[in-house]
């Protein structure tokens, strides 16, 4: 009884394996061929989500990322697993591995929300400032009236 039950557990195992591996899970799958020009487009990315004349935008529908750089004249699209990088002598579409373009989406999307956060604590100090500057106006009023008429 004991070697049956020894015997089923391990043909579960087997099964699981089998299964694991006919799909293709990164368990079994051979390490991905990264090539030269593939390593300089995510240092290119990635120097220019960094650089201070990059401008950025993302288009929520197509989920494409725009890093525009009038500086160097280089515009970038990030989009599903490929870059382009263009400016007015050449376009290249280069397609990156799932974890490489992952992280560059993961890098321009902190970049973009840094930026947010700098965009939303400018506005929220206008808007305290402005609310002080009226309060001052109003406490300020010697001509003011008190009555309820």
């Amino acid at each position: 009884m004991e070697f049956d039950k020894w015997v089923r557990q391990k043909v579960k195992k087997l099964k699981l394996r089998f299964y694991l591996w006919e799909r293709g899970t990164k368990w079994f799958k051979p390490p991905e061929d990264i090539l030269g020009y593939e390593r300089t487009c995510t240092a290119i990315c990635r120097k220019l989500i960094t650089h201070n004349g990059s401008k950025y935008t993302i288009a929520p529908l197509s989920e494409k990322r725009y890093i525009i750089n009038k500086d160097l004249d280089i515009f970038v699209v990030i989009v599903d697993n490929r870059v382009e990088i263009t400016n007015h002598v050449y376009h290249y579409i280069i397609k990156l591995s799932e974890k490489d373009i992952s992280k560059l989406k993961k890098q321009f999307d902190a970049k973009v929300e840094q930026i947010r956060l700098e965009y939303e604590n400018d506005i929220k100090s206008q808007i305290n400032n402005t609310l002080n500057t009226i309060l001052k106006k109003v406490l300020n009023d010697k001509n003011g009236n008190n009555s309820n008429t």
